[in-house]
């Protein structure tokens, strides 16, 4: 078994040594399938942190020890709070958007296997019993995004999840039904944020008009309810070999719907490890905006609401950036001023991420204990043609409220593109940055 411990010190001393981020792989420091563990793949959510980045940190005696809390205050989908759960530990969470918190709390949760059993039979029954349901929820441009018989097909099914009283266990369903909502949509799956199936933007004979004309004739005939009791199946059997871990005690808690205010005590976390949201560069709310439709956690007329609370949000009014705003950053506003003279909405973006992560460094800070660390997954992207570095302005916000930087780490990760190819100003991540910052013995 590898000592995760020894393999951080010498990666510190590598640091230390040759002063400049250390090359790491966490794919093959951390040789696991996640794939295959537990709960991860309960659902999908865009730009997840890879689970062997907190597994290396977890298992690691170095920064966590058994019944620590752990706190990720931007936990999207909970992959840091499963896998602090999967090692004895206790995880704290806090998203702004709906669909995360529930993709976490689920995926968290321990079930009963024969309750979750017996209550799809009764979903089943009823499903076949009951007649066809009109009233839809408001989920924004349903008809765009849904054939006819496929909204049918799926207000039934949310009607008979609907019926199920315990609150713990209709969630569960509920989950699996958000995972089928964009499955039987009109939505491009090779794209995070909706985008409709369109073959006819392609040539004849290429690979990807083919797909999209299957998926179509599939979409035609598709029997819905058949296609959730697959994605049941499967979350089922993730469940039944999450509930053999012996290590597990504590269910994940989400605490807050806002990183910049957790309901979290001063000093009382063990542990922070967080892959915090870019400036502008994914749609969380309109990539879960179907989801959230059907779930009823954010209809249509709520969106707009839910996306004003995300950090790194691009959704500004003219009047918001006719001027500069500044940071505390001297580098990030010498280059927000560049990227001003290009494009202003680019450049509020960019400047406004930064004043709203430097609230969540600091808040995060707040409920650090003494000594203790503060593990921060960032990575740099292109605004306009200037490369905005991330990783060094939110490091900076962490010294300038008392964290010091202990290490260093640069994983070559490339694995996804910050946003549509739409974009003229997009870019892909080459790369992740994973700076270890300890909160000095000082501060408060």
């Amino acid at each position: 078994m590898i000592d995760y411990k020894k393999k951080y010190l010498d990666l510190k001393a590598s640091y230390h040594q040759n002063k400049k981020p250390v090359p790491v792989s966490f794919r093959e420091i951390v040789d696991i399938k996640f794939q295959d563990r537990a709960t991860h793949l309960i659902h999908t959510y865009p730009a997840k942190l890879i689970a062997n980045i907190p597994y290396f940190f977890l298992n690691n005696s170095y920064f966590a020890n058994e019944n620590d809390s752990i706190l990720d205050p931007f936990a999207g989908s909970g992959t840091v709070l499963l896998e602090a759960q999967l090692a004895g530990l206790k995880p704290y969470g806090s998203d702004a958007n709906p669909l995360a918190k529930l993709i976490s709390k689920v995926k968290t949760n321990k079930y009963d296997i024969e309750i979750i059993k017996s209550l799809f039979d009764n979903i089943e029954g009823s499903y076949f019993k009951n007649g066809s349901k009109k009233d839809y929820p408001n989920v924004i441009n349903i008809d765009y995004w849904f054939l006819p018989h496929i909204k049918c097909q799926l207000n039934n099914i949310l009607k008979c999840i609907d019926e199920i009283e315990n609150d713990k266990y209709r969630e569960f369903f509920l989950l699996n039904f958000s995972n089928l909502v964009k499955k039987v949509s009109l939505a491009d799956s090779r794209v995070s944020v909706p985008v409709r199936l369109n073959p006819n933007k392609y040539p004849d004979g290429h690979s990807i008009k083919a797909k999209q004309e299957s998926t179509l004739n599939n979409l035609k005939t598709i029997d819905v309810f058949k296609k959730f009791k697959e994605i049941y199946y499967q979350n089922l059997k993730r469940f039944s070999n999450k509930n053999e871990s012996r290590k597990i005690s504590h269910k994940g808690i989400i605490i807050s719907n806002d990183a910049r205010n957790l309901n979290i005590e001063n000093q009382s976390i063990d542990l922070i490890i967080t892959s915090p949201p870019y400036a502008g560069a994914q749609k969380y709310i309109r990539a879960s905006s179907l989801s959230l439709g059907w779930t009823k956690l954010g209809e249509a007329e709520q969106l707009k609401s839910l996306d004003s609370k995300n950090i790194g949000r691009e959704n500004y009014k003219k009047q918001d950036y006719q001027t500069i705003t500044k940071t505390s950053i001297e580098e990030a506003d010498l280059k927000i001023e560049k990227i001003f003279k290009v494009n202003p909405l680019r450049a509020h973006i960019a400047s406004n991420y930064l004043n709203e992560m430097k609230i969540a460094i600091q808040e995060s800070i707040r409920v650090l204990k003494k000594d203790k660390y503060l593990i921060l997954v960032a990575a740099n992207n292109n605004v306009c043609g200037y490369e905005f570095e991330t990783q060094k302005y939110l490091n900076q916000i962490a010294i300038q409220n008392g964290m010091k930087v202990e290490c260093e780490m640069i994983d070559d990760i490339k694995s996804y593109g910050l946003m549509t190819k739409r974009n003229k100003t997009a870019s892909i991540i080459t790369c992740e940055w994973v700076s270890i910052l300890k909160k000095n013995s000082q501060e408060s």
